[in-house]
């Protein structure tokens, strides 16, 4: 369980550099509603851990705040980038989640990862929405097998 509280917890981190590198709106409120799930979660998993004396791990601290405009082309990471970064995050939550709820021998504690599953399977289909109106949402390509015409 330790090793999900740091995962959030960067996660946080990682959405407020996203926050100071975008000027979208609908971005800025992805990212903005993406930061208070996180932060639900890090309070509601932090206040466990006390609880039942597991030692919380060190995390980074919050970077400053910055101007979109200030950063570097070549540094800046575009609209889709941040949306591929968010999902490619969303999916690696997911899976702790899961193997949080499959380990757990406790019911409450398996019960508080299928509501952390659920609040990002949520939120996860809104970033696709997002994505998919705003053309940035990756698809494979079709597997054709061999000798098919």
């Amino acid at each position: 369980m330790n090793l999900n509280h740091p995962l959030v917890e960067e996660f946080i981190r990682y959405e407020e550099m996203r926050l100071n590198t975008t000027t979208d709106d609908e971005v800025k409120e992805m990212l903005k509603d993406l930061i208070r799930i996180c932060e639900t979660q890090v309070k509601n998993l932090s206040k466990f851990m006390r609880s039942e004396g597991i030692p919380l791990s060190d995390v980074t601290s919050s970077n400053p705040d910055s101007q979109p405009n200030h950063i570097p082309l070549a540094v800046k990471l575009t609209d889709n980038e941040l949306a591929n970064g968010v999902a490619f995050k969303i999916v690696t939550c997911l899976q702790a989640c899961s193997k949080g709820q499959a380990d757990s021998v406790r019911s409450d504690v398996g019960i508080m990862w299928l509501q952390y599953y659920l609040e990002w399977s949520m939120f996860g289909n809104t970033l696709k929405t997002l994505m998919r109106k705003r053309g940035w949402l990756k698809v494979p390509p079709y597997y054709y097998p061999p000798g098919a015409p």
